[in-house]
């Protein structure tokens, strides 16, 4: 009994020596009106936990710093949904941990598991520093801030937006001080006028278009251009990237081009590939230079907000009709029904009238079964397809295409049926039908 008495007095007398050891500040943070106080910790099981718990404590005076926000600076002016703001206090917190001077290790304390560390930094030396910092902030934005309007007043947008970035950048880790300033007798807050100034350059834009609609026909082009004038509070915008594409149907149109000295940019479909009976063209402003804005800024502009101009394409009756002619010598049998689905989708139309037919159109196919090919448990029957389609002017007699498919190889196994092996050749050709054919067609002169 004397024993076990004499142990948990030697372990309470050990704790108690701990306790004593242990300095007041690991166990509550002190106060200091003259300092910022930063304690870090890290475990012992950390590589290098001297430098983690050093980290640890400049995030903790980082972070004491960036909160004493006050309601009137930029941070509470910005994106009502939170997202733009928190964007912002995240890179404060990490750009000061960066840049602040100063800072002095005053004590250190090991346990048996973690590293502690206190440092303090003079608010004094801090407020000589950051004034400093201060003034050198205010001034990179502000020329940026300058720049980028002297580019948007010589209407060079794209110029423009990239300097509001720059400048954004430039001030974004003293977020948290008062960067107003001065300029000619007015005040202005530097980081919310480059914010405004970034987020509002495609603003009161629009383009307007020589033509709202257009007769076209399916697989060719479009002789009257397009000519998009872009604008912005009435005034036209050269050097600006425009950009046309189909946002109903499909085809081609020329490519994107800056606008000129009248701000138009003029575009040509050179070719129409759907037989949609109503398509759209919509013309916007070219959004690639986002690439070359700063990473972290981009989803801050909204190019759905940007102007853009549609131009209506109606398809004039085209297309000529075509007599699909299955020939006696047709051993793909059932293949006419793909080879039809793909002649009406490529220009024709087809009709089950020869007479009333602008095209004839002849296809015939042969399957020859060659040698027999071992693959580990299976035996394969070699088939080799060939598919001849001849298209004629059915008034000339004019041979107007000559297209084969020639000695396609498939391997089918021996068990299949005849069906299923038939089956398998058809889609193997084509294949090769899809891939080609309609290309020869639109080259075609009917």
């Amino acid at each position: 009994m004397k024993k076990i008495f004499l142990s948990l007095l030697l372990v309470l007398i050990g704790l108690a020596q701990a306790y004593a050891q242990t300095p007041s500040w690991v166990m509550q943070r002190p106060i200091n009106d003259k300092e910022y106080i930063g304690i870090g910790i890290a475990s012992l099981s950390d590589d290098d936990y001297m430098k983690v718990a050093a980290q640890n404590a400049l995030a903790d005076i980082s972070s004491q710093i960036a909160t004493k926000i006050e309601n009137s600076s930029f941070l509470h002016t910005v994106d009502v949904d939170g997202k733009s703001r928190q964007m912002f206090e995240d890179k404060i917190v990490n750009s000061m941990c960066a840049w602040l001077e100063g800072m002095e290790l005053k004590e250190s304390y090991k346990s048996q598991e973690k590293y502690y560390v206190l440092y303090t930094l003079n608010k004094e030396v801090y407020r000589k520093n950051s004034e400093k910092r201060q003034s050198e902030a205010i001034a990179k934005g502000l020329d940026f801030l300058n720049k980028g309007r002297a580019a948007e007043d010589a209407m060079n947008l794209v110029q423009a937006v990239q300097l509001y970035g720059k400048g954004l950048e430039a001030v974004e880790p003293w977020l948290f001080m008062d960067l107003s300033t001065k300029v000619n007798g007015i005040r202005i807050d530097v980081p919310t006028e480059l914010y405004d100034s970034y987020i509002n350059v495609f603003s009161g834009m629009a383009i307007t278009t020589n033509v709202a609609n257009l007769e076209g026909e399916a697989f060719k082009p479009i002789k009257t251009p397009i000519a998009a004038c872009l604008s912005r509070n009435g005034y036209v915008l050269p050097n600006v990237k425009l950009k046309a594409e189909f946002k109903a149907g499909s085809g081609a149109v020329t490519p994107t081009i800056e606008t000129d000295y009248n701000g138009t940019a003029e575009f040509y479909v050179t070719n129409i590939t759907s037989k949609d009976k109503v398509q759209e063209i919509r013309i916007g402003i070219d959004d690639s230079f986002v690439s070359t804005l700063p990473k972290s800024y981009r989803e801050l502009l909204n190019p759905n907000t940007w102007p853009s101009a549609k131009v209506t394409i109606t398809l004039a009756q085209s297309g000529s009709t075509a007599y699909l002619y299955l020939n006696e010598k047709n051993d793909l049998e059932g293949i006419e029904r793909h080879i039809g689905s793909t002649l009406a989708n490529n220009y024709f139309t087809l009709t089950e009238d020869p007479d009333a037919a602008e095209c004839f159109i002849d296809l015939s196919t042969i399957m020859e079964i060659g040698e027999m090919v071992t693959s580990g448990r299976y035996n394969l029957n070699t088939c080799y397809c060939t598919l001849i389609l001849k298209i004629y002017n059915n008034q000339t007699q004019q041979l107007l295409l000559d297209y084969t498919v020639n000695r396609v190889k498939v391997l089918a196994p021996e068990n299949k049926t005849a069906e299923e092996t038939i089956a398998m050749c058809i889609r193997e050709v084509m294949k090769r039908v899809k891939q080609d054919l309609p290309k020869k067609i639109k080259k075609m002169n009917l």
